[in-house]
């Protein structure tokens, strides 16, 4: 008995297992097909929906290809009907795509209507007033987006290379070459995932960074969480593989279930976070990042909290900054009343309210040599 070689060629065996998917479902989702591209009749009888070709969306991998140039209107049965949507999962996956042209005539774009596709550039019509979730997740060569400037619903503002929802200044998508606007507060779910970003700045009017919103850009070096960013979602910067530097900002109360899980690039993280106790902070965050060997900065008077909870407790080593080298009593200036706050709690001794912050050189004791470090500061030495 003879037994047949399995191919060794991957893209040759998923093709052979579609196939096969294709003859034993034999059915079909969508209602007919012109010019190459596969249609739904809607319930109103004169409008129609693009969708997938086949059974599932898993189909059209290899059926649509190239630029997909789709039009206004559709003839079919000897009836025009006006193209009005992209249905849900229409051209997901189709990375073979490498264009799409929207007419002036679509009103909706379903959930992961262009996941996964080929496309470096993507235009959004005047006429779209609906947006499903996760449309453009995983378009990895996308380098450019626009706007309509008569969209009154979405926009790309100041030329960002993104899409805005106008009305509550949420980002929803946005591309490898993106700048998050400075009056965006929230960078909603999944908007640059798997994108090939390798810098971005975060502006301090947002608010809320989304669940998995950088996860799996894999090329960015560093990130800074501005100060007025108080929410951090689930997954936000999983797998962010090269990222060395990560700055938190010190209103943020919320970090989700594995927001920075699999960084193992991390080399330096900045908590800027005054009490991390009061910070809803899941003990997974830092998952499989190698923390045990990353450096933690908390700020001064704050080592010994840092010290006793998870995960901050994990790090190592845990050292302390402030904004103000030397600012003992924190009153933003370093002056000679610091050197007497040492002082005075070296001679007296006592828990003085800024005993933390006295640690000046980080060396974990409070000695003379916090108050040469002072001078030092004075002096213009460090």
């Amino acid at each position: 008995m003879t037994h047949k070689k399995t191919s060794s060629n991957p893209i040759k065996w998923l093709m052979g297992l579609v196939l096969a998917l294709v003859c034993v479902q034999g059915a079909v989702a969508h209602d007919f097909e012109a010019d190459g591209i596969c249609y739904n009749i809607n319930s109103d009888g004169n409008t129609v929906t693009v969708t997938y070709y086949g059974s599932s969306f898993i189909e059209s991998m290899f059926y649509y290809s190239g630029n997909v140039n789709i039009p206004s209107i559709v003839q079919h049965g000897g009836k025009w009907y006006n193209v009005t949507a992209i249905g849900n999962d229409a051209f997901q996956i189709c990375n073979m795509v490498t264009g799409i042209s929207l007419p002036s005539s679509i009103i909706t774009i379903g959930n992961n209507a262009f996941k996964g596709c080929g496309i470096t550039s993507f235009n959004l019509p005047a006429s779209v007033t609906s947006l499903g979730n996760d449309i453009l997740n995983g378009c990895k060569s996308l380098e450019s987006i626009t706007v309509d400037n008569q969209n009154t619903v979405f926009d790309s503002r100041f030329n960002c290379n993104a899409i805005v929802e106008t009305s509550i200044n949420k980002l929803i998508a946005g591309c490898r070459n993106s700048t998050i606007p400075d009056n965006v507060t929230e960078i909603g779910r999944y908007a640059f995932i798997g994108q090939n970003v390798e810098y971005i700045e975060i502006p301090n009017s947002v608010l809320i960074i989304g669940e998995s919103a950088f996860s799996g850009c894999q090329m960015l070096d560093s990130i800074c969480i501005p100060d007025a960013t108080t929410f951090i979602g689930t997954s936000a910067f999983y797998y962010c593989k090269a990222m060395k530097k990560l700055t938190i900002g010190k209103s943020v109360n919320h970090i989700g279930d594995g927001a920075f899980s699999y960084c193992s690039g991390l080399q330096t993280v900045y908590a800027r976070m005054p009490n991390p106790n009061q910070v809803d902070c899941a003990s997974n965050c830092f998952a499989y990042s190698s923390i045990s060997n990353v450096t933690l900065y908390a700020p001064y008077g704050s080592r010994h909290l840092y010290k006793a909870i998870d995960p901050w407790r994990n790090f190592s080593p845990i050292l302390q900054y402030a904004d103000v080298p030397g600012d003992v009593n924190n009153d933003g200036h370093t002056t000679a009343s610091d050197v007497t706050e040492i002082y005075d709690f070296l001679i007296i001794g006592g828990n003085f309210i800024h005993y933390y912050r006295m640690d000046v050189d980080g060396d974990e004791h409070i000695t003379g040599a916090d108050i040469t470090a002072i001078y030092d500061i004075l002096l213009g030495n460090n």
